[in-house]
């Protein structure tokens, strides 16, 4: 709530000095902090979507599973308030079957989730005009799906600055939370319906293929870390993946057209540079 506030006061504020005069003013205020409800019930919405969509396809197969850990972040460390969610699943997967419907239900459940809120966030979004005649800030990357959708909300602006609505935030973070979680790495959902494609061998080689990509992006994106940091905590976890109880049946095709819609969303979600610095010139 308090990150989302955050976002309010930025989306609805003129200035840099307004920015300040606000968050001080919940000193005096403190209910100013509700105005971060939108944001924080969206980006909560989005993540336990993703994880009810693993729990759940954990309860139909009778695979031990915790209820979704949402991990706080607390601004100003993190600008979103959390580093997202986790289940803890408990007990081995007994096929390739199990193994790629739990890691694919996530994303898809979350995704469902992020449509509606990127809709709603572009709708109460306006274009951003810069006043001030120079101005460096963080400028966030935008996936895909944002690029699609942006000139339906803004026609005849292609090129637009939009001034994004708490709601669109927390659908552009539940946007980079899927793809991340899509990545074809260790563990991670892609990384469990990799193993249940191609199998270990190929698990292995696209988990130090898709790492080494994550270096390189950082490289490009410096003096910003881009996923330097995610990629090395990966690093730290470890690329292996552990086996089912038995590597049969193989998926049947009905699997293979999902997982190219996992594909499909991992390309519209994904973000190349998530963050970096630019400087504004203003209209005097």
């Amino acid at each position: 709530m308090t990150a989302g506030f955050v976002w309010h006061v930025r989306f609805v504020s003129r200035s840099t000095n307004e920015i300040a005069e606000r968050i001080v003013g919940v000193l005096t205020n403190p209910l100013d902090l509700l105005n971060g409800l939108p944001f924080a019930f969206t980006i909560l919405a989005i993540l336990l979507a993703h994880e009810m969509g693993h729990y759940l396809a954990c309860r139909y197969y009778g695979i031990r599973a915790t209820l979704p850990y949402v991990i706080p972040g607390p601004p100003p460390f993190n600008p979103f308030g959390t580093f997202g969610a986790i289940i803890k699943i408990k007990s081995a997967f007994a096929d390739r079957r199990q193994l790629f419907d739990v890691g694919i239900a996530g994303p898809l459940a979350g995704f469902i989730f992020i449509i509606p809120a990127l809709i709603i966030g572009l709708q109460q979004s306006t274009e951003l005009v810069f006043t001030e005649p120079v101005r460096q800030s963080m400028d966030f990357g935008e996936p895909l799906v944002f690029r699609l959708a942006t000139p339906l909300f803004f026609p005849g602006h292609p090129d637009a600055t939009i001034r994004l609505h708490p709601i669109g935030w927390a659908a552009w973070f539940g946007m980079l939370a899927t793809s991340i979680n899509l990545l074809p790495i260790g563990q991670l959902d892609g990384g469990h319906m990799v193993y249940a494609l191609f199998g270990t061998r190929s698990h292995r080689v696209i988990s130090y293929t898709v790492f080494g990509a994550l270096i390189g992006i950082s490289l490009y994106s410096w003096p910003m870390m881009g996923y330097l940091l995610f990629a090395f905590i990966l690093l730290f976890m470890g690329f292996r993946h552990p086996r089912p109880r038995t590597e049969f049946p193989p998926l049947g095709m009905g699997r293979k057209i999902i997982a190219l819609v996992g594909l499909v969303i991992f390309i519209l979600t994904f973000i190349p540079v998530p963050v970096r610095i630019i400087e504004h010139l203003g209209r005097l």
